[in-house]
């Protein structure tokens, strides 16, 4: 994957529906809309509780429960990446996906200034969803090892 601007869909949109679902699942928890950005470790932890309910029986999930459980990982991966580690959504251009590209986690701050990688957070929700495991820390520690971002292993 190489990452290139020009050709970029709308970053910002993306990210705002993105949040969007974050603030929308918060809120039917009763939660305050931006818990992912001052508590993130809560939040992942109470939605995460949540997902493991939902998916206790796969046999009983949907196509369209699986589709939404996949929208609600990645929305709190990126949102929790994003808080936590100052990332941000981007487009790379991926000739071998049928977009033409994919949409990313990038320029994650890695506390040692060393390089990161961006990390297809839609492709490992998507995974975890459709595997009927949508371990919400699960995805979120295999997104940071993706990345880079840790220190230690």
């Amino acid at each position: 994957m190489t990452q290139q601007n020009q050709a970029a869909p709308d970053v910002a949109g993306w990210t705002t529906d993105c949040r969007t679902i974050t603030h929308d699942v918060l809120a039917a928890l009763g939660l305050p809309r931006d818990l992912v950005r001052t508590d993130p470790g809560r939040a992942i932890r109470l939605v995460g509780e949540q997902l493991d309910e939902r998916a206790a029986d796969p046999a009983l999930q949907t196509e369209q429960d699986r589709m939404f459980n996949s929208q609600v990982i990645m929305g709190f991966t990126a949102e929790f990446l994003i808080s936590v580690h100052g990332a941000r959504w981007d487009w790379v251009i991926d000739a071998s996906s049928p977009l033409g590209g994919r949409w990313v986690i990038t320029d994650f701050v890695h506390p040692m200034g060393q390089e990161t990688a961006p990390v297809d957070v839609p492709g490992l929700a998507y995974e975890a969803a459709a595997g009927g495991d949508p371990g919400l820390v699960d995805v979120i520690n295999r997104a940071e090892r993706l990345s880079m971002i840790r220190v230690f292993r």
